[in-house]
Parts: structure tokens; sequence; C-alpha cells
């Protein structure tokens, strides 16, 4: 049995909910309050295994798995095709479909994603270009059907990946934002922010799509929606450095199509 009275480490990035302990005399990472799906998510080999899961006192639910002595990935490192295998999976996996359905989770549509972006923030609203690149997408939103919507992870920032230097085995972790969707919505990330677009054919052949234009057209909504997404993150934490990055990055993007 676990020993309960561990001595937890805040994670630095961790948000507050993330933390280090030992527990038998092995390292492990705790979350609090994360993904009721952590467990299931694991059992499909996309993330670490899950050890143990205890409420507190308080009602938050900690969740522990080992400790992976390894980095996160670096945008360089982005283009490694365990990525391509890990997504493939994901975006695939009917148990996790019907599972998130089960919890009562119902698909987000793109037009409902652009929406949420859109107000998230009056500095976008209040950006002639972001609002411009907004309403150019209103006219072009990607039709979502039925036997499309998958699981997404909803953030697969080079952040969110960790692979262990031992086993050089890849990860994808930090489940916070996961829902249902188009498997776009992770694609595309990867795509515009990683991929040089040389590479785009190959990358989604690998992954399983054929690179044709009804996918291709949603290569380019999906990725616009992903910058829009980060800007609104990075408003919201205050790191204008990398709001800018990432504006610069969407001209750029805009441009290939």
């Amino acid at each position: 049995m676990a020993n309960w009275d561990l001595d937890m480490i805040p994670v630095k990035g961790g948000s507050g909910n993330a933390y280090t302990a030992r527990n038998d005399e092995s390292r492990v990472f705790i979350k609090k309050n994360a993904n009721p799906m952590l467990t299931s998510i694991y059992l499909e080999g996309i993330t670490p295994r899950v050890l143990w899961t205890k409420r507190t006192i308080e009602g938050d639910m900690l969740s522990a798995q080992p400790w992976i002595n390894g980095h996160t990935l670096t945008p360089e490192e982005m283009s490694d095709t365990q990525i391509n295998q890990i997504l493939s999976h994901l975006h695939k996996s009917k148990k996790l479909i019907d599972s998130y359905k089960k919890l009562g989770s119902t698909a987000v549509f793109p037009e409902h994603l652009l929406d949420t972006v859109y107000n998230s923030s009056t500095a976008i609203k209040n950006s002639i270009y972001l609002t411009g690149v907004t309403q150019e997408m209103r006219k072009n939103i990607p039709t979502l059907l039925e036997d499309e919507i998958t699981v997404v992870h909803g953030d697969v920032n080079h952040n969110n990946w960790l692979v262990d230097d031992e086993t050089e085995r890849v990860y994808l972790v930090d489940w916070d934002t996961v829902f249902l969707s188009d498997p776009m919505v992770d694609m595309a990330y990867i795509l515009s922010h990683y991929i040089r677009p040389v590479d785009w054919s190959r990358w989604l052949t690998y992954s399983g799509y054929q690179p044709q234009e009804n996918v291709m057209n949603k290569v380019a909504w999906y990725g616009k929606l992903s910058y829009l997404r980060q800007i609104s993150d990075y408003l919201a934490k205050g790191k204008m450095k990398q709001v800018n990055e990432e504006i610069q990055g969407l001209r750029n993007f805009c441009k290939l199509f």
C-alpha cells in the first residue's frame, strides 16, 4: 500500500497542481485533480503509468505517476516520429471516445473554438490584424462530421511532450485541456509550429492522412486557430514576448495559403 504521508514539493511550472514526492523510496510525480480519464489514457500507452489515486480530506483527487528522468522536447525534437504514432493512437481510440461520452462530454465544434478564443481577450478584439484573421476564418469554417469526432489533447505544445532519457520513449503529458473535437486541432498545431511546410505531406501521410485539398484546408484553418489559442494563453499569463512571437508566426503561416 502506498504511504499517504507524503512530503509533496511543488513542481516548477506546474500551476500549483503538480508535485514531486518520495513514495516507498521511489520518486513520484503527483497531480492534483488530474483529468478523471488519466488511467484510461495510461492504459492506451500514451502517458506514464498511473500508480495510485487518492482523495484528500479537502476533497482533492491526487494521482501519482512514476517520476520520469528525462526532459521535455525542444522545438527541434518535435519531428520525432513517436509523436505521429502517439497522436494517431489517441485519435483512433474508440475506447477513449466512448469513455468521454459516458462522462457527459460533447463535441466542441470549430465555430465554438473560434468564438471562445476571440472572446477570451480584449487584446485580441482590439487588434485589427487578429480580428481580420478571425473574420476570414468565419467565412471558411470547416465541417466536422460525427465519424470524425475524436479525443484531442488540446495543447500539444513541445512543453507537454516528455522523453525518458534512459529508454528514449516519448510520452504526451498534462491532460487538463482534453476535449472531443476534430483531430486536426492537434495535428495542425504540430504542423504549423514545428514541421517545415516542405515536409507536411510526408508528415501527414505517416500519420495516416492523405494530404488532399480538404485535409490541407483544415490544416490551414486549424493552424490559424492554434496560433490564436496560443496567443490567448500567453496573453492570460502576461507573456508578451511570446505573444509577439506567435503573432509573427501567424503572419508567416497565413502567407502559405
